[in-house]
């Protein structure tokens, strides 16, 4: 009779099994990579601190110590408060003209063929020349720097939102109607469920267009804000505060996208779970 095979010997110091495949399913998660990509990002600032001067490029912990400093004022909340109400003003009257063409042009091909002029006109004209244009028609206020800034984003979003409801498959349309579903029935478990991904990736790509724009019109023709603090110390020289004041409203938005629009994506795509 053969002797019952022996069992594998085992090294003293090696690490079980489970606790190396957690550590690996960590390494490959993407927390892990978001660490990876900030901390390059940190060593690319540093590295270029060995090139550039400091009155230049300053180094992050100088800028962190910068913000710091802000964080403990007042002036800093204040023009981001500012600078927040603008964005949400322009981002709402943008989203909302946007999502009228966008849905115009993608339903009825007359809307399309009257509209596409407009589009690529609003496209190809650059952001200064429109902003510009609306400070000198309506003047240098609080409702030109609004209007600027959100007509500048609309002509992107339209596009968006007219190539997503496009992409509606009619077929399950069809297949409600069959079934003699009802308007709101059909509107809320057919077409809602269709269009809400592209209605939302729309919203986060206007969002970060019009906050750009918002700094942007603040920088040519507005006496607060964010963007009008950042221009006032790059008249300066002063980078550190440029880059204090940047980061600490590059944070503030990062906060909005998580805690707004990751809130709203969990759920409405809840669903998506089974």
């Amino acid at each position: 009779m053969q002797s019952p095979p022996l069992p594998a010997p085992t090294m003293v110091g090696s690490v079980p099994a489970p606790q190396a495949s957690v550590w690996q399913s960590w390494l490959h998660s993407e927390r892990a990579i978001s660490m990876a990509s900030v901390l390059c990002l940190l060593a690319i600032w540093y590295a270029g601190t060995l090139v550039l001067p400091s009155n230049i490029l300053p180094a992050p912990h100088t800028v962190v110590r910068a913000i710091g400093e802000l964080v403990q004022g007042r002036e800093l909340w204040s023009d981001i408060a500012v600078s927040l109400s603008r964005i949400a003003a322009a981002f709402a009257l943008g989203f909302g003209i946007a999502s009228m063409l966008g849905f115009a042009m993608a339903t009825s091909a007359r809307a399309g063929a009257f509209f596409r002029i407009w589009i690529v006109c609003g496209i190809t004209v650059p952001s200064i020349v429109t902003i510009l244009t609306i400070y000198l028609i309506v003047g240098m206020n609080e409702r030109a720097a609004v209007l600027g800034a959100a007509l500048t984003v609309v002509p992107f979003l339209a596009i968006n939102i007219r190539e997503g409801v496009k992409s509606i498959d009619t077929r399950l349309i069809s297949m409600g109607r069959v079934f003699r579903a009802g308007r709101w029935q059909m509107l809320r478990a057919v077409i809602l469920p269709q269009v809400a991904p592209m209605l939302l990736a729309s919203a986060r790509f206007g969002l970060g267009l019009v906050w750009k724009m918002v700094l942007f019109v603040e920088l040519l023709g507005r006496s607060d804000g964010v963007g009008y603090r950042i221009e006032h110390f790059f008249q300066l020289f002063d980078m550190t505060s440029v880059l204090a004041y940047a980061l600490s409203f590059l944070f503030v938005m990062l906060a909005i996208e998580i805690g707004i629009f990751g809130v709203i994506e969990r759920r409405v795509f809840r669903w998506r779970k089974g």
